[in-house]
């Protein structure tokens, strides 16, 4: 049987990408923008989402068959995994395409990214894994499997240079797309809000596996919540069907009908910005939730046996983005048998109802925004630009 193929015989320049999550289908997309504004008849296939797809990119395997989180739930699929990614390894190397770009998704990415430059092909890692938070021996493999690597925020080049690999702080797309000031009250119009309403939002994860562990914790959080502040509204943004089926599943089994949860197709952002208060599942979202500058409370759960072997590779005492970047605790991180409802409850009654906190939390937020305010896409673009020609 014939394999696929990603440029259909294209001869121009040719870029292969792969995307694992709505994450890196973001950031994915806005780069994928930036170049064909410089190189017009650039083409993009692998692995995208549709965000990427919107972009010009074209996808071979559906995004989601990459979002998967944690060591049991990988081994589930691990062997569809793998196959994709030998047919992507063999497409790429009988196309020779004039560049790989790796979106993020490193357990898929740098195994491929790997055998391709050793085939000769110039590879970058859009994204630096989280080397300094966990598993930081990681940084000698990308090394090896990279020519480059486009980091994201500024303490993650330092280190790359101190083991010899090639990295450029690009800052972060998300601090370029979002404001850095927003008319809250003409945004509550819009959403049908009630100016001086008490809203929380809740941002469980993206993923399904994330919405299997997060849903009846948000919900009961919430049940807690609406006892006691009886007028608050509830925002629940869901990127997929999948996973908004779930989530209203979880409500059917609770009996929580009552409350009043308001679920959104997307919109993330908006529900974030209009919010007293967020709570969110760790990952990019947090960042979302800084540029958003609002409060929030961080939670996360996994399976146990992952989280303990998790837990044995993490370097720093916390996992949330606002957190990293402060380099200390600056909101509150209640994980795996930390979240519970009380708790989860408890903290986001703390933060609404401290206004001072809330204050002293916007004004550090929007300071971490300048300082990832970078123009990311277009200095990615010209990274990735320069790969292009090399091996014609």
């Amino acid at each position: 049987m014939a394999g696929i193929s990603l440029f259909d015989g294209y001869k121009g320049p040719r870029i292969a990408v792969v995307a694992g999550e709505a994450s890196g289908d973001l950031l994915g997309a806005a780069l994928i923008e930036a170049v064909l504004r410089r190189v017009p008849e650039a083409r993009f296939a692998g692995i995208a989402g549709p965000k990427m797809q919107s972009a010009g990119a074209k996808s071979l395997f559906p995004m989601e068959k990459l979002a998967v989180r944690g060591y049991l739930e990988v081994l589930k699929h691990l062997r569809e995994l793998l196959g994709i990614r030998a047919e992507l390894r063999d497409a790429c190397l009988a196309e020779k395409p004039d560049l790989f770009i790796g979106v993020d998704a490193p357990d898929f990415n740098l195994g491929l990214e790997q055998k391709l430059k050793d085939a000769g092909i110039p590879t970058i890692h859009y994204v630096s894994p989280s080397i300094w938070a966990w598993r930081g021996e990681r940084v000698h493999k990308i090394k090896a499997a990279t020519d480059e690597v486009l980091c994201l925020f500024p303490f993650e080049k330092p280190l790359y240079d101190a083991v010899g690999a090639k990295a450029t702080y690009v800052g972060h797309p998300l601090a370029d797309q979002m404001a850095l000031t927003v008319d809250r009250a003409a945004l509550r119009e819009t959403l049908g809000l009630r100016e001086k309403q008490l809203v929380f939002t809740l941002l469980p994860g993206s993923r399904v596996s994330e919405i299997e562990f997060h849903a009846e914790l948000f919900i009961e959080t919430a049940r807690l919540l609406h006892a006691r502040y009886p007028e608050a509204q509830f925002l629940v943004p869901l990127v997929t069907r999948e996973t908004r089926e779930l989530f209203d599943s979880a409500r059917y089994r609770l009996k929580a009908l009552e409350l009043p949860l308001r679920m959104m197709f997307g919109h993330a952002q908006e529900a974030m910005q209009a919010a007293d208060a967020i709570l969110v599942a760790s990952g990019t979202a947090t960042l979302e939730a800084m540029l958003a500058k609002r409060p929030m409370a961080i939670t996360y759960r996994l399976s146990e046996t992952t989280y303990k072997l998790v837990r044995k590779k993490m370097r720093l005492p916390y996992v949330g983005l606002p957190n990293v970047l402060a380099g200390r605790f600056v909101v509150p991180e209640l994980l795996q048998a930390d979240a519970t409802p009380a708790n989860l409850a408890q903290a986001l009654g703390n933060l609404v109802d401290d206004r001072r906190l809330g204050k002293a939390l916007a004004e550090f937020f929007g300071e971490q925004h300048l300082a990832l305010r970078q123009d990311a896409a277009e200095r990615a673009a010209d990274a990735v630009v320069a790969y292009l020609g090399r091996r014609r």
